[in-house]
């Protein structure tokens, strides 16, 4: 009886101990289990759990990067270390953009065209405009070839067009193209077929007339004459020679066609500048004329256009040495002709710098993300191009910063550099 009264009161005085220490090693015996010190617990809390289901995929791979873990263990760490939480970068979007380049590939003016094409591809080349894509379409020989194409790259997400380049084409799809809400810049030289949203990049005579003629004043000449072809390019140069002539405050003396030439050398006396609005053989072939009529190229100033921007103008042919014309800048071009020769393995032809600047200027705007709207488009502080600096008008002209060259025994050099920026409104 006393053995049990005896173990009754040492349960009764040591009971709560016993029970504490039974309890702490049965904690140490589950701890010794999972490899964990009794003083070691992990403390795991998780932030910003979205307290709703995610109702979509874009909201689920947010409600994922919200989540974090806080791990506070140093024995949870040295044997599982926590790893970052996985973050799902997207790929960034890029929009294509979607320019049609319309030029005769097959046909008449087909080497000319893929020529077109080539310096087109340069200059995306050398923009680096992300998702430009350019969509080379053949205009064929004819009209109808000239719409299919027009039609299959507006079907095809056409957002701008570039070309064509023969004016009977531009005025065939310029009312498709008005008609799908689009601008366009075509590369003839036919200013009659500007209009808004319808621009003309080609080198437009009248002022290159401008240009030549205002420099041949500021040099002290004051008596003008002129020799004209007989077609359509032969009118519209005679209408802007008669307005400088008279704007610069000079005297007209003369203006003939070229059947004509011999009643024009009867008053070569009076002449100081003739204008000669000619290219190529016809040009030789007219110098040759005015030499044998007795025209002294010391004493007259021979004048010309853009036409005569061309290499050995005066190989075999002394009579043009001297004379004066308007052309684009010569230094860009030059290096644009060496890239095109080592890419494709020859010299350009000289209406290749259209292509190329028409395909910059897209590339520009479309890298820009300004688009092809037509207050983008006639940019009044302009683009500079391979043929300098240049602007849309708002009626569809280009206008251009020309330079004035000089024919020399070697080739040609200018005398008057171009303007590198447009200071009129």
């Amino acid at each position: 009886m006393r053995q049990r009264l005896a173990m009754f009161s040492f349960f009764r005085l040591f009971g709560p101990f016993c029970l504490v220490v039974f309890l702490f090693l049965a904690s140490c015996a589950e701890a010794s289990l999972h490899g964990i010190a009794p003083h070691e617990q992990s403390h795991i809390t998780v932030s910003n759990i979205n307290k709703f289901a995610p109702q979509s995929t874009e909201s689920a791979f947010g409600a994922a990067q919200k989540t974090s873990f806080t791990m506070t263990s140093p024995a949870y760490s040295s044997r599982q270390s926590p790893q970052p939480p996985l973050v799902i970068k997207r790929a960034p979007v890029v929009r294509r953009t979607k320019v049609a380049l319309l030029v005769p590939l097959t046909g008449k003016g087909a080497t000319l065209g893929q020529a077109m094409v080539n310096a087109a591809q340069l200059a995306v080349f050398d923009i680096s405009a992300q998702g430009f894509d350019l969509m080379p379409r053949d205009t064929g020989v004819n009209a109808v070839q000239a719409m299919r194409a027009t039609k299959e790259a507006i079907a095809s997400g056409a957002q701008f067009i570039i070309g064509p380049l023969f004016a009977s084409a531009v005025a065939t799809v310029r009312p498709v193209v008005h008609e799908a809400s689009l601008n366009m810049l075509a590369l003839s030289t036919d200013v009659s077929l500007a209009e808004e949203g319808a621009y003309v990049m080609g080198f437009a005579p009248a002022p290159q007339v401008e240009r030549v003629v205002a420099y041949a004043t500021a040099q002290g000449l004051h008596k003008f004459a002129a020799l004209v072809p007989a077609n359509a390019y032969g009118r519209l140069v005679t209408k802007a020679f008669e307005r400088v002539v008279k704007e610069q405050g000079a005297e007209l003396v003369a203006i003939e066609k070229v059947d004509n030439l011999a009643f024009l050398a009867t008053k070569k006396e009076s002449i100081e500048a003739l204008f000669l609005p000619f290219g190529g053989q016809d040009l030789r072939r007219i110098a040759q004329q005015l030499e044998k009529a007795g025209f002294d190229k010391e004493k007259i100033k021979l004048l010309g256009t853009g036409l005569w921007d061309e290499d050995y103008l005066t190989e075999g042919l002394p009579f043009l040495i001297g004379g004066w014309f308007a052309t684009a800048e010569t230094q860009a071009r030059g290096r644009f002709i060496n890239a095109y020769q080592e890419t494709y393995g020859e010299i350009p032809p000289r209406l290749a710098t259209l292509a190329y600047d028409a395909t910059a200027l897209a590339a520009v705007l479309a890298k820009s993300g300004r688009g092809f709207d037509r207050d983008s488009l006639s940019n009044k502080t302009g683009f500079a191009g391979l043929d300098g600096v240049f602007r849309l008008k708002a009626k569809g002209q280009v206008e251009r910063a020309l330079a004035v060259s000089e024919n020399t025994s070697f080739g040609n050099k200018i005398i008057d550099p171009a303007p590198t920026s447009f200071t009129n409104p």
